[in-house]
């Protein structure tokens, strides 16, 4: 059975799909079959993986479903071996404002994965920077939830916001979550200090791996490859591959 993560935050600029594209490539390069699944409809994962988005999409399968299966709008990933793309594009975001009063819609990803989980070993959500539908959805079907965190001063209220609903979904038993802080300045050991103490209370699901600012990482995204085909040397390559390997690891 595939194991299913969400990278999620609702708060901009957190390394949220620079994550989820490390993670689900990084997998891949080790063999792995992964899946990912693009929910943003700013489809940053998408282009980012250099996949060129043409229907069908997420937004097709959303609106259509059951009649469109999620097989019918994956893709392979080029230039990478062992990686496949559920494509999106801004109309989802049209979609999903009109699935407000469906009943069950945070529900539907979970049925159209059910049924391609099998092809997989990984399966990886990008969620757009907000708690509405998608992430609602992503949620629901997840294993473990990943939280990007900049290392910020507001970054605190952007995970609480997150586990409120996480738990409202999940139930508060609820414990498969993990903080990896991103774009971390080693150089302001103070600011650092002070971020670290505002996190405290969730210091048990701090991920040991942070990530550091890393130009590269951005760099990638532009030139439409991941970053263990553009810069695998770059300090962002090195410490994605550690957070993988902490993440099999849990």
């Amino acid at each position: 059975m595939a194991r299913t993560i969400a990278v999620s935050t609702h708060k901009g600029g957190a390394g949220k799909t620079v994550t989820a594209l490390a993670i689900a490539a990084g997998l891949a390069s080790t063999g792995q079959r992964c899946l990912l699944v693009d929910l943003d409809p700013q489809g940053h994962s998408s282009m980012g993986i250099g996949i060129d988005v043409y229907e069908p999409t997420m937004k097709d399968y959303f609106e259509r479903h059951p009649a469109m299966s999620l097989g019918d709008v994956i893709q392979r990933a080029p230039d990478r071996e062992h990686l496949d793309v559920a494509p999106c594009d801004l109309r989802l975001a049209w979609i999903a404002e009109g699935l407000s009063g469906r009943p069950k819609k945070e529900d539907l990803l979970r049925r159209g994965l059910k049924v391609v989980e099998p092809a997989y070993d990984w399966i990886v959500i990008d969620t757009p920077p907000s708690l509405g539908t998608m992430t609602q959805n992503a949620l629901t079907v997840a294993d473990y939830v990943l939280i990007p965190s900049p290392a910020d001063a507001r970054a605190a209220n952007a995970i609480a916001d997150l586990l409120e609903l996480l738990h409202l979904i999940k139930g508060e038993s609820f414990d498969r979550f993990g903080i990896v802080l991103t774009k971390l300045d080693a150089r302001k050991s103070r600011t650092n200090a002070a971020i670290l103490a505002a996190l405290d209370r969730w210091s048990p699901r701090l991920l040991r791996t942070t990530i550091p600012i890393s130009e590269p990482l951005n760099q990638a995204q532009m030139a439409r490859r991941d970053i263990f085909q553009f810069a695998p040397e770059s300090a962002g390559a090195i410490a994605y591959l550690e957070l993988i390997q902490e993440l099999q690891n849990l």
